[in-house]
């Protein structure tokens, strides 16, 4: 037992890192949730009251009561009226000018009391001569226009290039709705205040990406699976803050997004299985995605399948994190936790659920990815004796003086045993160089090899090496670690 001084105060320095380091993630998350109220402009306070929204094939009618979450033409083109209430002191003289903001996947021209106020591109009652307007735009509405009380907006709308699978050509939610009034602003393009959960979260899964290509992370290909998939998301979705693209690209951009949660979704409860120590066929994860995808881009609407898709595969992941806390394995209780935190944003409002909420959930699950497979000795120079070995969803203990070498296979590893066994186990190489003590070297990209038992260094000419055990077995050295093996074969000759 080391007796060096300030020991002590380090370990328990690092064990009060850790433990504030549990809690930092939720209080960060629960911070983020305050950002886009604290960010967005004055243009997305709506102003005075819409009371009515009518639906009709032509200006003339006949008129019907329509939904705005549920917007669909039926031969994506028609009349929309609607009726907004004004107060006078929405008018006052003082008060900014007013702008309609319309946002969704349709173009449109604006009649306000009447009169022509501006243009979405181009209506047009056949797909031919319809000009696709951008997705979002702002229409100024004069002075002259307004009055107060009811004010009518008649708006000649088609959307002969809506994809089939969104419910709706009006965009938007309760707060900050696709058929609006508010302060008028030049700039057409979704506030990035509006996105400031998903563009921050975005830079936090940049740095959790370089960490897990760097650290020793569980599954470290599945966590930078989850990373990247919620990186493309978060990418498809600040994408509206950056351009007004036209609305006939709307599916691609919201296709990506939902694609990449999707993969996002699939690959949870892979990743929370391998931890727990049960191995599913390889084809689990392409076929679950592929699947899936196919699902969100021709059933639709896309968000709602990837919302449906997570309500089945967060659960199971939960059931995989509570077999892996049971087993002892390291940070499973924390996985169980961001999992746990990730299902209850599920009951959050829906419409903001992939603008907002699903990245302030991840931001623990982020922490845990992370998180490094084996917390550091807290003990220094203290070495394991055994290994804990996951095979096959089951643990085997063995002495790890009786290891001679481990060759990789893939994601798997075969330890070789001094008895002449063979154990196969479920984590790639650099994932157990950081369990083995220092005796341990990988001297080949998929050969580690116990220094201890090494007999002799052979040149084979041409720039080739190999290892001689003390059991007559041989393993390949690579040429960029001979001088290595050289010098740490004459250190333990005089130790």
């Amino acid at each position: 037992m080391s007796n060096a001084p300030g020991t002590g105060l380090q370990i328990s320095s690092y064990k009060l890192l850790q433990r504030s380091w549990m809690i930092a993630p939720y209080v960060i998350a629960l911070l983020m949730l305050a950002l886009p109220s604290l960010l967005q402009p004055a243009s997305t306070n709506t102003i005075g009251q819409l009371i009515s929204v009518d639906i009709a094939d032509s200006r003339s009618g006949p008129w019907q009561p329509a939904e705005l979450k549920s917007l669909v033409l039926p031969d994506n083109a028609g009349w929309i009226r609607a009726v907004f209430t004004l107060s006078m002191a929405d008018l006052a003289d003082e008060s900014p000018p007013l702008g309609l903001y319309l946002s969704g996947t349709f173009s449109a021209r604006v009649l306000w009391n009447g009169q022509e106020v501006g243009q979405k591109g181009e209506p047009a009652a056949v797909r031919e001569q319809e000009t696709p307007g951008p997705v979002d735009a702002v229409i100024y509405l004069p002075a002259s226009a307004l009055q107060p009380g009811n004010n009518t907006a008649m708006v000649e709308i088609s959307s002969h290039y809506r994809q089939d699978s969104l419910n709706s050509i009006l965009h938007g939610s309760d707060a900050l709705p696709g058929l609006r009034l508010a302060s008028y602003s030049a700039e057409v393009r979704r506030p990035i205040g509006y996105y400031a959960v998903p563009f921050l979260v975005f830079a936090l899964l940049g740095v959790g990406a370089l960490v897990i290509l760097r650290a020793d992370v569980y599954e470290w290909d599945l966590a930078l699976l989850l990373v990247t998939a919620l990186m493309s998301a978060a990418a498809a979705e600040i994408f509206r803050a950056f351009y007004a693209y036209p609305y006939s690209w709307h599916m691609l951009r919201l296709g990506l997004l939902a694609s990449a949660a999707m993969v996002f979704a699939c690959a949870l409860p892979l990743h929370a299985a391998k931890r727990a120590g049960v191995v599913l066929p390889t084809i689990a994860l392409p076929g679950l995605a592929l699947a899936g995808i196919a699902a969100t881009l021709w059933i639709g609407p896309p968000q709602d399948i990837v919302h449906a898709a997570l309500w089945l595969t967060v659960p199971v992941a939960i059931i995989f994190a509570t077999r892996a806390v049971r087993q002892g394995v390291h940070g499973s209780a924390r996985l169980l936790g961001a999992l746990s935190f990730l299902l209850l944003s599920l009951l959050l409002d829906k419409d903001l659920f992939f603008d907002q909420y699903l990245y302030v959930a991840v931001i623990p699950l982020i922490a845990v990815l992370c998180l490094p497979q084996q917390q550091p000795a807290t003990q220094p120079g203290t070495e394991p004796e055994r290994l804990i070995v996951h095979s096959a969803g089951r643990q085997r203990i063995i002495v790890i003086s009786e290891i001679l070498a481990i060759q990789g296979a893939g994601n798997y590893a075969e330890i070789k045993l001094a008895g002449g066994d063979i154990v196969l186990d479920d984590r790639p190489l650099k994932a157990l160089l950081t369990l083995l003590p220092a005796s341990f070297l990988r001297v080949h990209r998929s050969h580690i090899v116990n220094l201890n038992e090494v007999s002799e260094l052979r040149s084979l000419g041409a720039g080739k090496y190999e290892l001689v055990l003390n059991r007559g077995q041989r393993c390949p050295l690579s040429r960029a670690q001979v001088q290595v093996v050289r010098e740490k074969l004459v250190t333990s000759m005089h130790s």
